[in-house]
């Protein structure tokens, strides 16, 4: 049997049951958005047993039946026939076990969580999806309310305001979803602004050019690369700025979330390099020199490699699907070839690096913590 709450935390996210066999599995399902949200829960606090093998044959002979629902008639009573089913999205939680039987499973299957019963604790490993429709939340509601000690126990003995503080500080440091990684590049970036603000005009085209950005003179005759990636630091005034930081934070949490940490510092950097190299060869080419500056190509090597794990995961990922990933990315060009200033070939080169890097980084089936 299923853990009570474990179950109550599904029926209250919308998910209805469908029984099956052994007893110590139990399938969760919700239609949503013309395809089904389906949670393989086994429990192995009580019986239930799993290898990665049996885990894969597993996972897609669920994905199978829900595709067909014809083959499940009689089981899901509430599910019209009529309804499509173009997605079929399946997550399996291992309640129970022990954290090295959990961490070898998640090593070698896709969309695997965690979570320990005796500590009450939701296991997410950095190569596993940070989230699952909102289940991630409502999980973790779920076993704070049941520790021993927190403050909705009024048994339980106070804790001071620094221990309090302290437990905080331990908790984002343990929280390996939270995207460090783009955050920090938008700190970074706001910083340099700030900086060459108090020291000038950040819309003079002169003053970016003397403060590194990249002008093609300056890189062919003077050999000065390094303007390749310092000008993807330097923003043309604080609308720039902004625009550049406000897309990048809502691409780059979800690529972060999908690749980690390291591969999404690498996949921005690169991608920087790869637009900016781009965009020198275009007007090298071409004789139409101009000041380039912004984070632009590294924004939308982001969008690219968000597109390499929309498709990873089969066209839906982090709320997104390909048609209106590609449809924003069409929009973005066609909006940047048909106004002024733009640097569209940096852009160009950055989606290009980006999925291409991505592509070459994430394989789901060979991510490791």
């Amino acid at each position: 049997m299923i853990n009570k709450e474990v179950e109550q935390v599904f029926f209250d996210e919308g998910y209805r049951f469908c029984k099956v066999r052994p007893e110590e599995i139990a399938v969760f399902y919700k239609y949503d958005q013309e395809g089904f949200h389906v949670v393989i829960v086994v429990d192995m606090d009580h019986g239930g047993s799993l290898n990665d093998g049996q885990q894969r044959v597993m996972e897609e002979r669920v994905k199978g039946l829900f595709f067909r629902p014809e083959s499940l008639r009689g089981i899901l009573s509430d599910f019209s026939e009529e309804f499509p089913v173009h997605h079929v999205e399946v997550l399996t939680l291992l309640l129970g076990g022990d954290m090295e039987q959990i961490r070898t499973l998640c090593s070698s299957c896709n969309n695997t969580w965690g979570y320990l019963s005796t500590q009450a604790r939701l296991l997410i490993y950095e190569n596993q999806p940070g989230d699952f429709g909102g289940l991630r939340q409502a999980l973790e509601n779920m076993h704070m309310s049941g520790i021993p000690g927190k403050m909705d126990d009024p048994g339980a003995p106070k804790k001071s305001v620094k221990a309090a503080f302290l437990q905080t500080l331990r908790d984002i440091r343990n929280r390996k979803d939270l995207p460090y990684a783009t955050v920090g590049i938008v700190a970074i970036n706001i910083v340099v602004y700030l900086v060459l603000e108090w020291l000038g005009d950040t819309e003079d085209g002169l003053f970016i050019a003397l403060h590194g950005g990249m002008y093609p003179t300056f890189v062919l005759y003077d050999h000065e690369w390094w303007r390749i990636l310092t000008a993807g630091f330097i923003h043309f005034g604080v609308a720039h700025l902004a625009n550049n930081m406000v897309i990048f934070s809502a691409i780059g949490s979800r690529l972060e979330r999908a690749v980690g940490h390291i591969r999404m510092l690498v996949i921005y950097m690169l991608s920087l390099v790869g637009g900016g190299l781009l965009s020198y060869r275009v007007m090298v080419y071409t004789g139409d020199y101009a000041v380039s500056a912004g984070a632009s190509g590294a924004v939308f090597g982001a969008i690219g490699g968000l597109l390499w794990a929309v498709l990873l995961h089969r066209g839906r990922f982090e709320g997104l699907t390909t048609r209106g990933l590609i449809f924003m990315i069409v929009l973005s060009l066609y909006y940047g070839f048909t106004s002024m200033g733009v640097d569209n070939w940096a852009h160009i080169g950055g989606i290009a690096t980006g999925f291409v890097v991505t592509a070459i980084l994430y394989h789901r089936k060979q991510q490791r913590y």
